[in-house]
This record gives C-alpha cells, structure tokens and sequence, in this order.
C-alpha cells in the first residue's frame, strides 16, 4: 500500500490461493466495481468474466516492498494502446493486481484489485452498483436489469 493511503481505515484482505501473496486495498471503500466479458479478462480468469475492483494508483503504488518481491508481473498490450501489467503469485498463479501503463508511460489513474482475491466476506458484493463492460464479447446471457456497455463506458469511475 502506498505511504499516502488512510492508516486508519485497514483496507480489504487481498491474497492468493495458497496463501503466498497477503496485503490489503488502500481502502475498505473501492471507487467501484466491474465484471469484464472481454475475451484477455475471459482468459486470466478462466471463466465467464473477469472482476475488477478500483483504487487510484496512486494509493496502491509504489507497493509494499515485502510484497513486490514476491509478485511476478506478466505484461502485454491491450486493445486501447496501453500496456498491462498484471501481478500474480509466482506458487499457485492466482491474479491478484493490474495496473496499466499509458502509451506515453505514465501509469493509468485507476488499477484494479481481481475481485476472487479479496478474501471472502470482506466485500458486500450485492450492495456494489457493479457495472458489466465489454459485453459485446460476452458468452453468457446478461439480465436487462444490468448496466452493460458494449465496450468501456466513457467514465467507469
């Protein structure tokens, strides 16, 4: 967590599958919440779609140095021209962090914690206003009731 987060507010527990990668969100209150039907988000979490959580950068980064030691980074381009760099636990895989890095190198405003990595019962997940992007890729049928975007929304948060 980054030196300018609130110390009084301990964040949500964040960790991998085996335990290897503990830390915590800046905050317990996330700017907001997405699940990603995009075929790159489909695939880091084999599954129907990926979920974000969001926190400013700059709240999460420079990280804990006991926790970037540890984290593997794999990184590749996106379809906006920037450039992913997703953290993993190196021992069982799991995703736990991405952040982006803009065309002119500078790192986007908003990252995002994988939402199967903050530790159970941390988060009211049916008290999250969750927003389902990219949905043009979508493979499973999305309720009408749901905010869905066909591609990124113009403000996600």
């Amino acid at each position: 967590m980054a030196d300018n987060a609130d110390k009084s507010d301990p964040g949500l527990p964040v960790s991998c599958e085996c335990g290897y990668i503990k830390m915590r969100t800046p905050f317990s209150k996330p700017l907001g919440t997405a699940h990603c039907h995009c075929t790159t988000c489909r695939k880091q979490s084999a599954s129907a779609f990926g979920t974000s959580v969001f926190f400013l950068s700059k709240d999460v980064f420079p990280l804990a140095t006991d926790v970037e030691t540890k984290l593997s980074v794999y990184t590749h381009p996106t379809e906006s021209g920037n450039t992913a760099h997703c953290y993993f636990c190196p021992r069982c895989g799991v995703r736990i962090l991405h952040a982006a890095l803009l065309p002119d190198g500078t790192m986007r405003e908003r990252v995002s914690f994988k939402g199967g990595a903050i530790d159970d019962g941390a988060i009211d997940w049916k008290a999250l206003n969750t927003k389902h992007i990219y949905t043009r890729s979508a493979i499973i049928k999305l309720p009408e009731e749901w905010e869905c975007y066909e591609k990124m929304p113009p403000k996600l948060y």
